[in-house]
């Protein structure tokens, strides 16, 4: 088939072998597009199971063909030659989560929630979807059942789309499977689909659970036995409890291990009803998990600040003292910086007499320092956005994550700043997350438009980045280079590009002299 031309389209090259035929990529002859053509080899079947193999093809082609969402793939083209069905889909160039599970073992939380997030957006997409079938009925909910790693596909930018809709199942509909025919991939299947019972949107959730428990642990809850008896692995899924995520990995955090147990109930009633709900649940631990983080930065740096080492405080509060003493103020005794270290503890007032004014200084420090701890706790309760300050001069309290600030553009809010600020600083998660929260605070604004460009501009370069950065973990330096590239040619001005670039040539340098 290699080079052969099928319709407008030239194969290039056979990418798998599939139950029902084989994937090839092919290139449109006048159009700059890559395809995957997919084929059913009608031949290769008994005459009585034909007419079902090409009614579910023709299934295929409809169904899908009308989903148009980010995460999942498009159908271009549907047609017959040479006795055979052809279907013409996007490629999507860079790989499944599959083999990049095979390739980088269990993934970290940080990489997996975005690709169970945009996993979960395109089902509740395709269960909520309206279409007309190849007879022309209007149907509403899509039902993939097979979803697993092998069919979700990852691109340069770390995109997630859905492929792979041969077995959907119409919601409400039961014709079109036969007595003893189970679609499906067994490692996967809800305890319903495995029964052969009726299923909807939540036979989809048990099996998206089952997939991102396989790659936050490196292991399915139920894997085939030795000898690869699919029994074991059925009756895992409908008697038994899946080990828990929690006791598998002891350092994930307890409520996520917990959001992904709960989408491996046996009982469809005790999961998530819908791809929403548990896209909800995601959102509201990623905001309480953000917050606990902020909540203990926040704890650390007012210990350190109103609580300081004694010696610290003491030292710095005699300095400060003395110094006011040389403008005018009297050091007192106690205080005095000629006094032994050992004596400088500060020793609480008798009762009922009055403050010295080394006492009022130093009394004014610990307010002033108090103070910034306070404002520092409000920043970080603002998740960064700038406050205004007093005028009143006090000694500015270092902070590890301080970051330089972007200059004021005159008029513009905040909000929209501090995205700016951390957009320049490069930290672009950040700066995403900022300016989202500025276009759903402000759709109508006159600048939407503007903003929602650069946003969608700063995901594509951050995009080329974390892919990149993937490529660099797997030790594959090459396509690491690339994305880096494309980084530094979307961004020249970005260090983390370049610097990125720079490392995986130096590390493809290495790699043909033999150096590691």
């Amino acid at each position: 088939m290699i080079n052969q031309l099928i319709g407008n389209y030239r194969i290039t090259a056979a990418l798998a072998e599939g139950g029902m035929g084989t994937v090839y990529r092919g290139r449109h002859q006048n159009l700059p597009r890559d395809v995957v053509v997919k084929t059913i080899r009608l031949s290769s079947f008994h005459p009585r199971d034909q007419d079902q193999l090409k009614a579910r093809f023709v299934r295929e082609a409809y169904v899908q063909s009308q989903l148009d969402h980010p995460n999942t793939v498009r159908v271009y083209e549907f047609f017959t030659a040479e006795e055979n069905y052809y279907l013409v889909m996007e490629f999507i160039d860079g790989m499944s989560l599959r083999e990049l599970i095979q390739r980088r073992g269990a993934l970290e939380p940080v990489h997996a929630l975005p690709l169970l997030k945009q996993a979960l957006s395109g089902l509740s997409y395709a269960h909520k979807f309206s279409y007309v079938d190849e007879s022309g009925r209007s149907h509403t909910g899509v039902i993939h059942r097979d979803i697993k790693p092998a069919n979700l596909l990852l691109d340069g930018l770390g995109r997630l789309k859905i492929t792979d809709f041969g077995i959907v199942k119409v919601t409400g509909e039961s014709g079109m499977t036969q007595t003893g025919f189970n679609p499906g991939t067994v490692e996967y299947m809800s305890p319903e689909q495995i029964r052969g019972l009726e299923v909807d949107a939540r036979s989809d959730i048990y099996s998206v659970g089952v997939t991102f428990y396989e790659a936050l642990s490196g292991q399915l809850p139920f894997p085939p036995s030795d000898t690869g008896s699919a029994y074991e692995v059925m009756r895992g899924h409908t008697e038994l409890t899946p080990p828990s995520l929690a006791e598998v990995l002891p350092d994930l955090p307890a409520a996520l291990a917990k959001l992904i147990m709960r989408a491996l109930e046996k009982d469809p009633a005790r999961r998530y009803q819908t791809a929403d709900e548990w896209l909800n649940a995601i959102t509201e631990y990623e905001h309480g998990a953000e917050k606990s983080q902020r909540t203990e930065v926040i704890a650390a740096a007012m210990t350190e600040v109103v609580n300081p080492p004694t010696e610290v405080l003491t030292e710095e509060l005699a300095g400060r003292v003395g110094a006011r003493g040389s403008q005018g103020v009297e050091p007192q005794v106690g205080m005095s910086q000629d006094v032994p270290e050992t004596q400088l503890t500060p020793t609480p007032p008798p009762p009922k007499s009055t403050p010295s004014r080394a006492g009022l200084a130093a009394l004014g420090i610990a307010s002033l320092l108090i103070m910034a701890a306070i404002a520092g706790y409000f920043v970080w309760q603002r998740k960064g956005v700038p406050v205004e300050t007093s005028s009143v001069p006090a000694q500015p309290v270092a902070s590890p994550s301080a970051m330089p600030t972007a200059p004021p553009v005159v008029g513009e809010s905040v909000q929209l700043r501090a995205a700016r600020e951390a957009e320049e600083t490069e930290r672009y998660a950040d700066a995403i997350r900022m300016y989202e929260d500025y276009l759903v605070a402000n759709a109508l604004a006159a600048d939407a438009t503007a903003i929602a460009k650069r946003l969608a501009e700063i995901k594509a370069f951050n995009g080329h980045l974390e892919i990149a950065r993937v490529w660099m973990d797997q030790g594959d330096f090459r396509e690491a280079r690339k994305d880096y590239a494309a980084a530094v040619k979307a961004r020249p001005s970005s260090k983390l590009a370049k610097s990125g670039l720079a490392a995986a040539e130096a590390r493809l340098i290495g790699a043909s002299a033999g150096i590691r």
